[in-house]
């Protein structure tokens, strides 16, 4: 039985741990905070396991633990440095199937103020739904479909002509 939990942690390293530590980076600006926010995730998740009910997916359950991770980091006392978006966007490890681009977009989304960056990184970088999201960051649907809506619209005014050409 020990085993299997051991086999079932290892598998969820590999499948999830690169995914989980591009969000704790993007979430809490630091790279070491990251590693110890993930390491702290794959721990909560090795004690809940057997309470793991399989509502949601593995990957839904396993990004709900490392944002409350990466939350409870962040209502600590020493958290407070504060990396700008160029450093950040110099830690952050490229998926191994992404192509080159404009990290414009990132920085304007590092840039949200949290209520929009989490919606906008969990639905767009994460995959995950707005029920999914909703249920993660105990919202309602609507409360995440409005942030995800006002995220957008200041995407768009401060990304204004950045892709042109001339």
């Amino acid at each position: 039985m020990e085993n299997d939990r051991q086999q079932t942690l290892t598998r969820m390293m590999e499948e999830h741990g690169d995914r989980l530590y591009r969000l704790c980076l993007l979430l809490l600006g630091d790279l070491y905070l990251a590693e110890d926010a993930v390491q702290d995730t794959m721990l909560k998740a090795w004690r809940g396991l057997d309470g793991y009910a399989r509502r949601a997916s593995e990957k839904t359950w396993l990004t709900t633990i490392a944002v409350n991770v990466c939350r409870d980091y962040r209502r600590l006392y020493w958290y407070r440095k504060r990396l700008d978006s160029e450093a950040l966007l110099e830690q952050i490890p490229a998926s191994p199937d992404a192509e080159p681009q404009d990290d414009e977009i990132l920085r304007q989304v590092l840039a949200l103020a949290p209520k929009y960056r989490e919606p906008v990184l969990l639905y767009y970088w994460q995959q995950l739904t707005i029920p999914e999201i909703a249920a993660l960051l105990h919202e309602k649907e609507n409360t995440v479909s409005t942030r995800l809506r006002r995220a957008r619209a200041q995407l768009k005014e401060t990304l204004k002509g950045w892709d042109d050409d001339g």
